[in-house]
């Protein structure tokens, strides 16, 4: 009996490079970022909260400038995974 060698087409195989593209570059490294985001979010509130509990603030206020340090945990972690899967790419 023969076998026979059945490839897939190039539009499959060109959106399927497209797809691994943007899940490994764009989503997977943006989701990081968002549990970064969470994260730094999360310690300056519960910082703020520590603080205000033992009387060392007046008022437990969140401002918008927590949210903008907040983003600096989603670009850092971001970047972080956007250059484990670079890494990964090229090793292998």
């Amino acid at each position: 009996m023969k076998g026979a060698i059945v490839t897939e087409s190039q539009t499959k195989i060109g959106d399927n490079t497209v797809y691994s593209f943007l899940v490994n570059f764009l989503i997977e490294p943006f989701k990081s970022g968002l549990f970064g985001f969470a994260g730094f979010f999360t310690v300056l509130i519960f910082t703020k909260g520590i603080s205000y509990l033992l009387g060392l603030a007046k008022e437990y206020v969140v401002s918008s400038e927590d949210v903008l340090f907040s983003l600096l945990g989603l670009v850092i972690v971001f970047l972080i995974k956007l250059s484990e899967n670079i890494k990964d790419k090229t090793d292998g």
